[in-house]
Protein backbone atom coordinates (compact mmCIF):
# COMPACT_ATOMS: atom_id res chain seq x y z
CA UNK A 1 0.00 0.00 0.00
CA UNK A 2 1.35 3.56 -0.23
CA UNK A 3 2.29 5.81 2.10
CA UNK A 4 -0.56 8.05 2.40
CA UNK A 5 1.08 9.77 4.87
CA UNK A 6 3.58 11.29 2.14
CA UNK A 7 0.99 11.43 -0.39
CA UNK A 8 -1.23 13.16 1.82
CA UNK A 9 1.19 15.53 2.71
CA UNK A 10 2.96 16.19 -1.13
CA UNK A 11 -0.66 17.35 -2.38
CA UNK A 12 -1.75 19.48 1.09
CA UNK A 13 1.34 21.03 0.69
CA UNK A 14 1.92 21.77 -3.35
CA UNK A 15 0.15 24.84 -3.99
CA UNK A 16 0.43 24.75 -7.92
CA UNK A 17 -1.74 21.39 -7.74
CA UNK A 18 -5.22 22.36 -7.70
CA UNK A 19 -6.85 21.57 -4.72
CA UNK A 20 -9.49 18.31 -4.64
CA UNK A 21 -12.40 17.72 -2.36
CA UNK A 22 -14.74 14.80 -1.87
CA UNK A 23 -17.09 15.66 -3.57
CA UNK A 24 -14.77 16.00 -6.87
CA UNK A 25 -13.72 12.73 -5.88
CA UNK A 26 -16.74 11.10 -4.92
CA UNK A 27 -14.72 8.97 -2.19
CA UNK A 28 -15.98 7.84 1.19
CA UNK A 29 -14.55 7.87 4.76
CA UNK A 30 -14.86 6.53 8.23
CA UNK A 31 -14.40 7.65 11.48
CA UNK A 32 -14.32 5.53 14.57
CA UNK A 33 -15.03 7.02 18.35
CA UNK A 34 -14.37 4.53 20.98
CA UNK A 35 -14.74 4.17 24.71
CA UNK A 36 -11.02 3.15 26.79
CA UNK A 37 -10.90 -0.49 25.84
CA UNK A 38 -12.92 -0.73 22.66
CA UNK A 39 -10.78 -2.60 19.69
CA UNK A 40 -11.14 0.52 17.10
CA UNK A 41 -7.36 -0.24 15.64
CA UNK A 42 -8.69 -4.02 15.24
CA UNK A 43 -11.81 -3.08 13.51
CA UNK A 44 -10.21 -0.37 11.37
CA UNK A 45 -7.42 -2.70 10.12
CA UNK A 46 -10.25 -5.50 9.15
CA UNK A 47 -12.45 -2.98 7.77
CA UNK A 48 -9.39 -1.24 5.98
CA UNK A 49 -7.81 -4.82 4.79
CA UNK A 50 -11.09 -6.30 3.65
CA UNK A 51 -11.96 -2.74 1.41
CA UNK A 52 -8.58 -2.96 -0.47
CA UNK A 53 -8.55 -6.62 -0.96
CA UNK A 54 -11.93 -5.77 -2.69
CA UNK A 55 -10.76 -3.04 -4.41
CA UNK A 56 -7.83 -5.29 -5.84
CA UNK A 57 -9.85 -6.06 -9.21
CA UNK A 58 -10.22 -2.34 -9.56
CA UNK A 59 -8.10 -0.34 -11.98
CA UNK A 60 -6.47 2.78 -10.43
CA UNK A 61 -8.66 2.16 -6.94
CA UNK A 62 -7.25 4.21 -4.64
CA UNK A 63 -6.19 2.49 -1.67
CA UNK A 64 -8.05 2.25 1.86
CA UNK A 65 -6.02 3.76 5.32
CA UNK A 66 -6.62 3.79 8.77
CA UNK A 67 -5.06 6.85 10.93
CA UNK A 68 -4.48 7.83 14.23
CA UNK A 69 -1.01 9.09 14.66
CA UNK A 70 -0.56 10.24 11.34
CA UNK A 71 -2.90 12.91 11.87
CA UNK A 72 -0.89 14.31 14.45
CA UNK A 73 2.42 13.49 12.64
CA UNK A 74 0.86 16.01 9.73
CA UNK A 75 -0.27 18.42 12.28
CA UNK A 76 3.17 18.37 13.65
CA UNK A 77 4.90 19.16 9.92
CA UNK A 78 2.10 21.94 9.08
CA UNK A 79 2.99 23.72 12.62
CA UNK A 80 6.78 23.17 11.94
CA UNK A 81 6.84 21.53 15.81
CA UNK A 82 7.58 18.31 16.81
CA UNK A 83 4.99 15.63 17.03
CA UNK A 84 5.45 15.14 20.71
CA UNK A 85 4.75 18.36 21.82
CA UNK A 86 1.02 18.19 20.35
CA UNK A 87 0.73 14.36 21.98
CA UNK A 88 1.37 16.19 25.00
CA UNK A 89 -2.14 18.19 25.09
CA UNK A 90 -3.51 14.95 24.90
CA UNK A 91 -2.02 13.49 27.87
CA UNK A 92 -1.50 15.92 29.99
CA UNK A 93 -3.70 18.21 32.53
CA UNK A 94 -4.83 21.77 31.34
CA UNK A 95 -1.74 23.72 31.76
CA UNK A 96 -1.85 27.20 33.63
CA UNK A 97 -1.91 30.71 32.12
CA UNK A 98 1.44 31.50 33.74
CA UNK A 99 3.23 28.08 32.60
CA UNK A 100 1.55 29.04 28.94
CA UNK A 101 3.14 32.37 29.14
CA UNK A 102 6.68 30.79 29.83
CA UNK A 103 6.62 28.45 26.87
CA UNK A 104 5.77 31.00 24.86
CA UNK A 105 8.67 33.00 25.86
CA UNK A 106 10.91 30.15 25.92
CA UNK A 107 10.28 28.22 22.37
CA UNK A 108 10.64 30.25 19.18
CA UNK A 109 8.54 27.35 17.57
CA UNK A 110 5.65 27.59 20.76
CA UNK A 111 2.25 27.30 19.50
CA UNK A 112 -0.93 27.91 21.50
CA UNK A 113 -3.10 25.04 22.14
CA UNK A 114 -5.57 26.93 20.61
CA UNK A 115 -4.30 26.73 16.76
CA UNK A 116 -2.69 23.00 17.60
CA UNK A 117 -5.97 21.61 17.76
CA UNK A 118 -7.68 23.83 15.01
CA UNK A 119 -4.46 22.89 13.10
CA UNK A 120 -5.66 18.96 13.61
CA UNK A 121 -9.23 20.02 12.55
CA UNK A 122 -8.15 20.89 9.64
CA UNK A 123 -6.41 18.17 8.67
CA UNK A 124 -8.54 15.82 10.19
CA UNK A 125 -10.93 17.30 7.11
CA UNK A 126 -8.37 17.09 4.81
CA UNK A 127 -7.76 13.36 5.17
CA UNK A 128 -11.40 12.40 5.38
CA UNK A 129 -11.94 14.92 1.35
CA UNK A 130 -9.01 13.02 0.35
CA UNK A 131 -11.05 9.79 0.66
CA UNK A 132 -11.03 6.14 1.41
CA UNK A 133 -9.72 6.76 4.93
CA UNK A 134 -10.66 5.10 8.53
CA UNK A 135 -9.90 7.60 10.91
CA UNK A 136 -9.74 6.83 14.67
CA UNK A 137 -10.10 9.24 17.39
CA UNK A 138 -9.36 12.84 17.68
CA UNK A 139 -12.97 13.75 17.91
CA UNK A 140 -13.27 13.03 14.09
CA UNK A 141 -16.98 13.10 13.83
CA UNK A 142 -17.04 16.62 15.36
CA UNK A 143 -15.24 18.06 12.71
CA UNK A 144 -16.53 16.54 9.76
CA UNK A 145 -19.97 15.51 10.58
CA UNK A 146 -20.86 18.08 7.82
CA UNK A 147 -19.11 16.01 5.23
CA UNK A 148 -21.24 14.16 2.73
CA UNK A 149 -20.15 11.03 1.90
CA UNK A 150 -18.56 9.93 5.78
CA UNK A 151 -19.88 7.02 8.34
CA UNK A 152 -19.18 7.95 11.65
CA UNK A 153 -18.99 4.84 14.03
CA UNK A 154 -18.97 4.61 18.34
CA UNK A 155 -17.93 1.47 19.91
CA UNK A 156 -18.66 1.08 23.53
CA UNK A 157 -18.91 -1.85 26.01
CA UNK A 158 -19.62 -2.22 29.99
CA UNK A 159 -17.39 -1.12 31.94
CA UNK A 160 -16.47 -4.77 33.28
CA UNK A 161 -16.09 -5.52 30.23
CA UNK A 162 -13.39 -2.95 29.11
CA UNK A 163 -11.16 -3.72 32.13
CA UNK A 164 -11.16 -7.15 31.76
CA UNK A 165 -9.66 -6.55 28.01
CA UNK A 166 -7.53 -4.09 29.29
CA UNK A 167 -5.69 -6.75 31.42
CA UNK A 168 -6.27 -9.30 29.27
CA UNK A 169 -3.94 -7.51 26.34
CA UNK A 170 -1.31 -6.29 28.55
CA UNK A 171 -2.42 -2.55 28.77
CA UNK A 172 -2.74 -2.52 32.03
CA UNK A 173 -1.58 -4.63 34.93
CA UNK A 174 -4.11 -4.81 37.67
CA UNK A 175 -7.52 -3.86 38.13
CA UNK A 176 -6.90 -0.91 39.90
CA UNK A 177 -4.74 0.49 37.11
CA UNK A 178 -7.37 0.02 34.60
CA UNK A 179 -9.96 1.59 36.25
CA UNK A 180 -8.34 4.37 37.18
CA UNK A 181 -6.84 4.70 33.55
CA UNK A 182 -10.11 4.72 32.18
CA UNK A 183 -11.61 6.83 33.75
CA UNK A 184 -8.81 9.45 32.88
CA UNK A 185 -9.16 8.71 29.12
CA UNK A 186 -12.86 8.34 28.82
CA UNK A 187 -13.31 11.33 30.93
CA UNK A 188 -10.64 13.65 28.20
CA UNK A 189 -12.04 11.22 25.04
CA UNK A 190 -15.56 12.52 26.22
CA UNK A 191 -14.95 16.03 27.27
CA UNK A 192 -13.56 16.67 23.79
CA UNK A 193 -16.09 15.56 22.02
CA UNK A 194 -18.79 17.34 24.09
CA UNK A 195 -16.76 20.57 23.61
CA UNK A 196 -16.65 20.23 19.85
CA UNK A 197 -20.57 18.95 19.46
CA UNK A 198 -21.47 21.71 21.64
CA UNK A 199 -24.10 18.17 23.20
CA UNK A 200 -23.81 16.49 26.32
CA UNK A 201 -25.53 14.26 24.10
CA UNK A 202 -22.70 13.71 21.45
CA UNK A 203 -23.95 10.15 21.11
CA UNK A 204 -26.75 11.51 18.95
CA UNK A 205 -24.24 12.47 16.44
CA UNK A 206 -23.49 9.32 14.97
CA UNK A 207 -24.60 7.16 12.75
CA UNK A 208 -24.18 3.92 14.45
CA UNK A 209 -23.23 2.55 17.90
CA UNK A 210 -21.64 -0.81 18.29
CA UNK A 211 -21.52 -2.90 21.84
CA UNK A 212 -18.55 -4.59 21.80
CA UNK A 213 -18.92 -7.33 24.23
CA UNK A 214 -21.65 -8.85 22.12
CA UNK A 215 -20.15 -7.96 19.01
CA UNK A 216 -16.60 -8.88 17.78
CA UNK A 217 -14.18 -7.46 15.46
CA UNK A 218 -15.71 -9.09 12.28
CA UNK A 219 -18.50 -8.73 13.02
CA UNK A 220 -18.77 -4.74 13.61
CA UNK A 221 -15.96 -4.54 10.57
CA UNK A 222 -18.44 -6.74 8.21
CA UNK A 223 -21.37 -4.22 9.65
CA UNK A 224 -19.77 -1.05 8.72
CA UNK A 225 -18.66 -2.63 5.27
CA UNK A 226 -22.60 -3.22 4.87
CA UNK A 227 -23.51 0.07 5.84
CA UNK A 228 -21.06 1.69 2.83
CA UNK A 229 -22.53 -0.59 0.71
CA UNK A 230 -26.14 0.62 1.75
CA UNK A 231 -25.57 4.02 1.16
CA UNK A 232 -23.87 3.30 -1.42
CA UNK A 233 -20.73 4.56 -0.74
CA UNK A 234 -18.38 1.99 -2.51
Amino acid sequence: MENILLKYMAERFNAVKEERTVQQKNLPFVTISREFGCPAKEVAKIVVDKLNLSNEKKQHAQPWAKLSKEILQAAANELNIEPGRIQKIFNDEKRGTIDEILNALSDKYYQSDRKILKTIDKVIVDFAMYGNVVIIGRGGMSVTRHLPLGIHVRLFAPLEWRLQRLIETSQCQTLDQAKTLSKKIDFKRNALLKSKTNSERFEDDFDVLYNCKYMNEEEISDSIIHLLQDKKLI
